[in-house]
């Protein structure tokens, strides 16, 4: 059925007309072929199956209109914006050279004190827009500006794609939610366009967002979400009752705590899933994909995701969530599903989240237990594996390399690192300013950024990010999710903290080494609280020997440094501070060190610190 509009509430609904498709036996495909100029019309299919005739859109619209319920005949080429042909992907040369900066596009903008303008606050066109200042004042840099300050590689987006929960057609309701309801899986979600409307207009103003961020230099990775649908009353389901969902008898399994799991094991379901991801990288220029729940799919499905985007570019990276919600009601097997326990069966380009590390730096996410950086050492060796990516024989080892996990401590889900680090100390004033509450902070993103794998971060995390002890904020208000800029300057000490980490790891080939080289070289020490590992270097023009040194404890500790290789006479303390860059703090002479209480300490061999600072020199 061929429409007008998008919706029958819409000013001149009209239905136009009805054509029956007719099925090629060979292929098994049912088609129409309909002639005239059908540019901007909507359209669903009616699908009668076992004498039951149900109204869907297509399971594979590139567009649709208001709320997703029809699909639409549009001509992509006239979706591109301005300079849309001359946008390129923005890639790393190995996973680990990313750093990854997730947030939600309401989040991003939704505040005033974004200052970005009325009209594109929570919209996909706050990222075109240039020159935000925290409340519009015109002193520091907000949105992508800001990104660019801070140094991150990558933005990744929760659901972007056309989702359930919010009603496009009513913004005045101010609804909010995550989006880990899918709908339509290849299109751009409407709420976060000026019009959804028009089926045009979503796609135009994504677009346009992915080109000024990679303008920025900033690729971007799109959260997605093939473990389920929003409901079993899906288009799937629609057009081929039971067939996209794993069933027990007549009970649809729930491993994904949604009400079903998508089927992915399954040939058209598997070839959605491929062509789906394909699509948005190849039309989308999608640099980087985050599967949610990934443990839901099996692992052949996901390698052969990675094969097709190796024919784009095999730098589009891939990680996911190696867990269910349920593992005993997802209907695949234990030795099918992409869980940690199987990550020897996936390629050493799919990354996992090392929840491991996560629990073991902070304590379990939403509870008041402690990790080691609030001075708990019960798990100090999965810190230390968490710092070898887990891809060490030696220690705790899920990963076959760096390169398969995604080294990090907070995320969308649970309570911020914030609000977490309060919940453990007791204390409910979130915009506190105690020392030992930002140190734990500081000594969380030290471990994150100096660690092997993929570093990755929630946005604002580096600005003490809350959500006021909201643990599960899915669908709390802008409020309570979007992020309050003013803690860039609230927060400045921690904010310009974060930036040094970045600015150091860029510089320290080692610290991204996608394969198990640098593992293999890192010699740890440790009393059983503080931390201490050397690693050598062979990189020219680089630092030739750093010491990472981690105190989690209220009073100063005392360690020997050892290593593979021979060490340094002297040491070179890092200051790595936003104004200066990399410099010099002070020097320390043999390999006892002393280190400060709650303190992280960088140390370089003084001869390479010295070529290099006179290398720099000789440059001005």
């Amino acid at each position: 059925m061929v429409a007008k509009t998008g919706s029958d509430s819409e000013e001149g609904a009209q239905k136009l007309e009805s054509y029956g498709l007719s099925l090629d036996s060979s292929t098994g495909v049912w088609s129409v072929t309909v002639y005239g100029d059908l540019k901007n019309l909507y359209y669903t299919y009616l699908v009668t199956v076992n004498g039951v005739t149900k109204e869907t859109q297509d399971v594979y619209s590139k567009a649709v209109g208001v709320n997703g319920k029809r699909s639409m005949i549009c001509n992509m080429e006239e979706t591109n914006p301005e300079g849309w042909a001359a946008d390129k992907h923005i890639y790393v040369k190995h996973p680990t050279d990313a750093i990854i900066w997730e947030v939600h596009v309401g989040d991003f903008s939704g505040s005033p004190s974004s200052g970005v303008s009325e009209e594109n606050r929570g919209k996909y066109l706050a990222f075109t827009e240039s020159g935000t200042t925290v409340d519009g004042e015109g002193e520091v840099s907000t949105c992508v500006d800001y990104l660019k300050e801070l140094g991150i590689t990558h933005v990744h987006l929760n659901p972007v794609y056309d989702f359930d929960s919010v009603d496009e057609a009513h913004p005045e309701k101010k609804e909010y939610n995550w989006g880990y309801d899918p709908a339509n899986y290849n299109v751009p979600e409407g709420s976060y366009s000026s019009n959804p409307f028009d089926g045009n207009v979503r796609i135009r103003e994504f677009k346009s967002m992915v080109k000024a961020l990679h303008k920025a230099g900033i690729g971007v990775i799109m959260d997605v979400v093939y473990n389920h649908t929003s409901s079993i009353d899906s288009c799937f389901n629609r057009t081929y009752p039971d067939y996209y969902y794993r069933k027990s008898g007549d009970r649809f399994l729930n491993s994904s705590g949604c009400g079903n799991v998508f089927a992915s094991e399954k040939e058209m379901a598997r070839k959605y899933i491929v062509d789906s991801v394909y699509y948005w990288a190849k039309e989308y220029h999608i640099d980087g994909f985050r599967f949610d729940l990934m443990g839901c799919i099996d692992t052949t499905t996901m390698n052969l995701v990675r094969l097709a985007l190796d024919e784009i570019d095999s730098r589009i990276l891939i990680y996911g969530e190696p867990w269910t919600a349920d593992l005993g009601d997802n209907g695949l097997s234990f030795e099918d599903a992409c869980v940690k326990e199987n990550a020897y069966k996936l390629s050493s380009r799919i990354a996992m989240f090392n929840d491991s590390f996560r629990n073991a730096l902070k304590g379990n996410t939403d509870d008041a237990s402690t990790g080691y950086i609030q001075g708990n050492n019960h798990n100090i060796y999965y810190v230390i594996s968490g710092i070898l990516a887990c891809s060490s024989d030696t220690f705790l080892k899920h990963f076959k390399k760096p390169s398969q996990c995604v080294t990090y401590n907070s995320a969308h889900d649970n309570l911020t690192l914030w609000d977490k680090i309060l919940k453990s100390q007791n204390n409910s004033d979130y915009d506190t300013h105690a020392e030992h509450i930002i140190e734990m902070n500081k000594l969380s993103a030290a471990l994150v950024f100096t660690s092997q794998g993929i570093p990755f971060i929630l946005a604002g995390e580096e600005m003490a990010r809350t959500k006021h002890g909201d643990h599960n904020s899915y669908k709390s208000p802008l409020s309570v999710n979007a992020i309050d800029w003013t803690r860039l300057i609230s927060y400045k000490e921690l904010v310009r903290y974060y930036k040094g980490l970045i600015r150091v790891r860029k510089f320290f080939t080692p610290f991204r080494e996608p394969t198990t080289v640098t593992v293999s070289n890192t010699y740890f020490e440790t009393d059983g609280q503080c931390i201490a590992y050397t690693i050598p270097n062979i990189n020219h023009g680089e630092w030739d020997m750093i010491a990472m040194l981690f105190n989690n404890s209220s009073g100063p500790a005392h360690i020997t440094l050892k290593s593979h290789t021979t060490l340094p006479h002297s040491w070179v303390i890092l200051d790595y501070n936003e104004e200066d860059g990399i410099c010099e703090y002070k020097r320390i002479d043999g390999n006892d060190i002393n280190v400060p209480p709650m303190c992280t300490l960088f140390l370089v061999d003084d001869k390479s610190f010295d070529r290099i600072s006179g290398e720099k020199a000789s440059k001005k």
